[in-house]
């Protein structure tokens, strides 16, 4: 099994939106993928898909519901696991909630071939948490300076404080590939000479008025317009993430690491 985090270090960089269809994608492609919705108290990937849940992780972590009992099926072998919106006691796990999420996962990640951690945008402690349950760190960067610094600072948090040295990027939003590669290379350089990490480029999603259209009419780009720019670039970055090394599994105490 594949295990990725996708993160970012500000938000509005359309992290979600690249989760989405990238899952979407996937499933085309003939894998199972399972999708954490990971932004506690702010989630809204069951919006993109379409679906309506009737309980979330919320339920999971008061101990009403079973993680396995929340997972409903989206398109394309595309499973999620739902989480709450606008409820400010789950945007904090305890370290007793966070063993029990690790617990519970084992019984949903049979069979699944690619698991995708929507994470929240930012440091806090959850979104540090979710990052290293996976096995690989994508960060999604805007060619933009408080992106870029954003991003920068999350991988220093997770570099120097919880050793991790190697990340994953995807350029979002760039006006041509050049961009995306002068983005690339600008954070590769910060994180080899002062985090002692390194970057792989997963590529760019570029501008694409597509994007937009779709997201009004609640529907994925890369379903409604799968010629688009934006859609042939993220197939590009699916078939990169299929060739990630799976995850060891978890004898570390980290599950999906």
């Amino acid at each position: 099994m594949i295990s990725l985090a996708v993160t970012s270090g500000k938000g509005g960089v359309g992290k979600t939106t690249i989760v989405a269809n990238l899952a979407y994608l996937l499933g085309r492609m003939g894998k199972r993928v399972l999708v954490l919705d990971a932004d506690l108290g702010l989630g809204n990937l069951d919006v993109l898909f379409g679906l309506r849940p009737s309980y979330t992780l919320e339920h999971v972590l008061l101990g009403q519901k079973r993680l396995k009992d929340i997972v409903l099926k989206g398109p394309a072998q595309v499973e999620l696991v739902p989480a709450p919106s606008g409820v400010e006691e789950v945007s904090h796990l305890s370290r007793d909630q966070r063993l029990m999420l690790l617990e519970q996962f084992e019984e949903v990640l049979d069979g699944v071939d690619v698991l995708l951690i929507d994470t929240a945008p930012g440091i806090s402690s959850n979104v540090v948490f979710f990052n290293l349950t996976a096995s690989e760190v994508l960060v999604v960067v805007c060619p933009e300076p408080c992106s870029m610094l954003d991003s920068y600072a999350l991988m220093k948090v997770l570099a120097l404080n919880h050793s991790k040295r190697n990340f994953r990027l995807l350029v979002n939003n760039a006006k041509e590939a050049l961009e995306g590669m002068k983005v690339f290379e600008r954070l590769d350089e910060l994180a080899s000479r002062f985090l002692g990490a390194s970057l792989d480029y997963m590529g760019l999603v570029p501008n694409d008025p597509k994007v937009l259209a779709a997201s009004k009419q609640r529907r994925l780009f890369v379903e409604a317009y799968p010629d688009s720019k934006a859609t042939l670039a993220l197939e590009g970055v699916a078939r990169r993430v299929l060739r990630l090394p799976e995850a060891k599994g978890g004898s570390s105490g980290v599950l999906f690491g």
